[in-house]
């Protein structure tokens, strides 16, 4: 059984806009419980707010309501679609005046399980990776705002995971959330959602049947 790496979010310091989007969905009728792996530090959980707030904006646009959930704990008969998260390392914005090597090209950022055609719904975030990426852009920031900045940053990152998982697709789509391709400036600028088509995509999922597999990249970075 082989896993297939899907497309690579570059990673570039400069900042991006987009056209063209959707008006979003009125009002979320379908469910996606995430179930998420985190560490127990109160640095981790500050930033882990953020995340769960900005995903639950991005999904909501989609028509989707997110439920967080803990491992171990039943899920219920109703649940739409499920994701399982874990976030890898010390999630949290790098301390101001601290020196951090740069990232590498071919460094992944986030990454989702895939068997074959099917996407399955196995997620991470590599912490360590998108701290060293975020560093400079965060270093002169205040410290309430560098958390903010982090934590929505992760939950970009997320969503895009999820546009995977729910869609079934390893496609992207030309802008936004669903690209196959972010800066840094996507994931820390003040607007970055969902165009057109993703949406389209989302809202017609296709749920498939999820097995286990091996994992394999979603979130390269590239040059």
């Amino acid at each position: 059984m082989s896993a297939r790496r899907l497309a690579a979010l570059c990673i570039v310091l400069i900042f991006g806009s987009y056209s063209g989007w959707a008006d979003p969905v009125s009002s979320p009728d379908r469910r996606v419980s995430v179930y998420l792996q985190t560490g127990s530090s109160r640095e981790t959980s500050r930033a882990v707010s953020y995340m769960q707030r900005e995903l639950e904006a991005l999904m909501q646009t989609a028509g989707y309501t997110v439920e967080w959930k803990v491992l171990g704990t039943h899920s219920s008969e109703d649940e739409s679609a499920i994701a399982v998260v874990e976030l890898r390392g010390a999630c949290r914005p790098p301390e101001p005046n601290g020196y951090m090597e740069p990232v590498q090209d071919g460094a992944s950022l986030a990454s989702t399980a895939v068997d074959g055609d099917q996407v399955l719904p196995f997620s991470w975030i590599n912490c360590e990776t998108l701290t060293r990426l975020l560093a400079p852009s965060l270093a002169r920031k205040a410290v309430g705002q560098r958390d903010f900045l982090y934590g929505r940053a992760m939950g970009r990152l997320l969503a895009h995971e999820l546009y995977h998982l729910l869609t079934n697709k390893r496609e992207h789509a030309g802008s936004g959330v669903g690209k196959s391709s972010f800066t840094a400036g996507d994931i820390l600028g003040e607007r970055f959602a969902f165009e057109g088509s993703t949406l389209a995509g989302l809202s017609a999922p296709d749920p498939g049947t999820f097995t286990e597999s091996e994992s394999t990249d979603d979130s390269a970075i590239g040059r």
